[in-house]
């Protein structure tokens, strides 16, 4: 009886231990945890007079596991499991000419805008309004925690003025332009412009004060050379100026120099044409950055 007993006494320790093991403060790396996530996007860095998308993408990252979640509002997600992850957010829904890939794992993760062939240049369009974020987020096994990613406008801005001084007496009708080393992927590593050059193709309006400057308004992923993966690639700008009688002008420039370090998310660029009875020229007079009071890339 009493090495029943004692027999008794050594598998109830034994249960013990097991059932004890999965609750030590250290938590073993034998036994799976999970807690709850609370996420709260940031929507603080949203562009004025722009509204708040209807959904943001959540991605949740880790060698363990993934989770993948279309949220309208602040959100609780229960049964995570309780290991660090890479947060990845953004606002897919809605935006056109634009794909993302690789959203799987934080290292790939990336969007791409549309892009075409022609006259044996590769052209890409306007970006869309992406915001984007990348957090990080560690899940206490049986507790609540919070994550609000903040979201940041991927694009930059480049705003142009066309300003014409006008000696042919004929009048403007029309200035459109391609501008050359127009980044057309955006990475989520790094929240900044990947290596990638195609051509835009743009088109201008006339200043309803001053008829006399033509602007145009260009957002891309980025535009500076500097971060081209294959190399430094020229900033080169095509202009084709069209007067009132019909007649077309062509003049190309190249704004590498003015581009170069250009990691700011505003731009803005001076160019003067001087329109003669033959022929045309270019010029940049003045250029600044900005981040648009905003934040900051």
């Amino acid at each position: 009886m009493k090495n029943r007993n004692y027999l008794k006494w050594i598998l109830s320790f034994i249960c013990c231990m097991f059932l004890t093991s999965c609750s030590l403060i250290d938590f073993s790396e034998d036994c799976t945890y999970y807690g709850d996530v609370e996420i709260r996007p940031d929507w603080s860095g949203l562009e004025k007079g722009e509204t708040k998308p209807l959904l943001t993408d959540i991605y949740l990252l880790s060698p363990q596991r993934n989770y993948t979640y279309s949220i309208t509002s602040d959100t609780l997600v229960t049964g995570i499991r309780a290991v660090s992850y890479k947060v990845l957010a953004c606002n897919a829904y809605g935006l056109e000419d634009i794909s993302f890939s690789g959203m799987d794992c934080p290292e790939t993760a990336q969007a791409e805008v549309s892009t075409y062939k022609e006259n044996d240049r590769l052209y890409t369009v306007l970006a869309p309004a992406l915001y984007a974020a990348n957090a990080d987020l560690t899940v206490i096994p049986f507790e609540r925690v919070v994550s609000e990613p903040v979201l940041k406008p991927a694009i930059r801005q480049i705003n142009i003025d066309f300003v014409v001084v006008d000696n042919s007496g004929v009048g403007v009708s029309s200035i459109n332009g391609e501008l050359s080393g127009i980044a057309y992927k955006y990475g989520f590593k790094r929240l900044d412009e990947l290596g990638s050059s195609a051509w835009l193709a743009f088109g201008s309006v006339r200043n309803e004060e001053k008829s006399n400057v033509f602007f145009s308004d260009l957002r891309v992923f980025g535009v500076n050379p500097d971060k081209q993966a294959t190399g430094r690639i020229d900033n080169l700008m095509d202009i084709a100026l069209q007067t009132s009688d019909g007649n077309i002008y062509r003049e190309a420039i190249d704004l590498t120099n003015v581009f170069s370090g250009f990691t700011t998310r505003i731009i803005n660029i001076t160019i003067e044409i001087r329109l003669g009875l033959i022929d045309m020229e270019v010029e940049v007079t003045g250029w600044d950055v900005s981040d648009g009071g905003t934040i900051e890339l």
